[in-house]
């Protein structure tokens, strides 16, 4: 049985920040056999945006960050690296994203590495027990790392309801690649099963979340930042990825990731088989916690059956893109950041092929200006109207 552990922390104190994580991993099993001196240790962490300063919740914290430079450097001892692929292919926005978050200076003071994993070497992977993605590239530290620490922040997501621990291993493959993702996997349910194909190729030994500050409504990038004042440490990303999304009110089997890689045997996403240490989920529960517009899934996830919802998922919650002009600044992240082609420049204004667009949300990812407005089906808008009416937030 997977254990799970939840330590409170107020603030980004780095003190405070230190204790927490220390806390949570003396909680779980096995830590002290897991790392040993001398090993090579990458904190994979989410670096989504190269723009948003840390108070604003997109990307996984400095403060968490250096916490944990320091425990594995000074308390076990390990050589440490820190990676990431930002979410916009712009050559430079990996390397902007480490800067807008210090972490090259993090770096700088304790002696730590950064790897852009758009500018590291290489190599393939191949899945041969693959439901969508068979193959794909990743950056080679990940290969040469003795151990893998994910490092996600908690968020919710337009595209997937929530993102974690499962999908913050998307951020392994370099530059376009992601992007070939989204063009191989167009819809939700089927990019869910993406993300599961690469997460099991390329699983982290321990996870601990920055769950501090989240991100609630339109996340990853456009939602708000909201207080959950919480460490969040596993072994097992689908276990920790069930007991997160649970404290911020969604149901763990209604989140596509959580589900499918439940069936695959890649983790546990059943409350009933997780050991949850520390904090009570009761305790520490955010029943406020605001769900991003695509709240209707976590509707039918309550009602219907696995099959049902999938087509749901793909033919009622299917989105497309459109531009709130008097909020554009013009920067053409979007229509760089476009996989199916479906943005363009005319006239100087970002216009959408709505025949072409996927709904995929890089757009929206990308976009640090709240210009990118995703618009959902007639079907999509009544099912979410549903579960207002009725108040779904509410039933256990």
């Amino acid at each position: 049985m997977p254990s799970v552990s939840i330590v409170t922390c107020d603030d980004y104190t780095l003190e405070k920040i230190y204790h927490a994580i220390h806390k949570s991993l003396r909680l779980l099993d096995g830590i002290d056999k897991l790392v040993r001196p001398g090993m090579k240790v990458l904190l994979k962490i989410n670096l989504l945006s190269s723009s948003q300063p840390p108070e604003r919740a997109v990307n996984t914290h400095p403060a968490v960050v250096r916490a944990l430079v320091n425990i594995f450097q000074k308390d076990f001892g390990c050589e440490v690296y820190i990676g990431d692929s930002s979410g916009s292919v712009k050559n430079s926005s990996t390397f902007n994203a480490f800067r807008i978050t210090r972490i090259n200076e993090i770096a700088e003071d304790t002696g730590a590495r950064v790897v852009n994993f758009d500018k590291d070497e290489y190599i393939d992977v191949n899945n041969h027990d693959y439901e969508i993605v068979d193959k794909f590239r990743i950056a080679k530290t990940l290969r040469t790392a003795d151990l893998i620490v994910s490092v996600p922040k908690l968020k919710t997501h337009g595209l997937t309801q929530y993102t974690g621990a499962i999908k913050n291993m998307l951020g392994t493959i370099p530059g376009n690649g992601k992007k070939n993702i989204h063009l191989i996997a167009p819809k939700p349910t089927v990019f869910a099963k993406a993300l599961v194909d690469i997460y099991q190729m390329v699983p982290p030994h321990l996870i601990i979340m920055d769950a501090v500050v989240g991100m609630e409504g339109n996340g990853p990038n456009a939602g708000q930042p909201k207080k959950v004042g919480l460490i969040i440490s596993s072994r097992d990303s689908v276990a920790l990825d069930a007991v997160a999304s649970t404290i911020i009110g969604f149901e763990p089997m209604a989140i596509p990731t959580i589900r499918f890689a439940h069936q695959r045997g890649l983790g546990s996403g059943d409350l009933n088989n997780i050991r949850v240490v520390g904090e009570s989920i009761s305790n520490v529960a955010v029943p406020d916690f605001q769900k991003p517009s695509s709240g209707a899934q976590d509707f039918a996830g309550k009602y219907l059956p696995n099959f049902l919802l999938s087509l749901m998922f793909d033919n009622t919650c299917s989105t497309f893109s459109t531009v709130n002009h008097s909020n554009c600044t013009r920067c053409y992240e979007c229509v760089r950041n476009c996989p199916a082609g479906a943005m363009s420049k005319e006239n100087g204004k970002v216009i959408v092929d709505k025949q072409k667009c996927i709904g995929c949300f890089c757009c929206d990812e990308v976009c640090d200006f709240e210009a990118i407005e995703m618009k959902r089906s007639l079907l999509g808008r009544t099912l979410l109207g549903m579960a207002k009416a009725l108040g779904v937030e509410k039933v256990e």
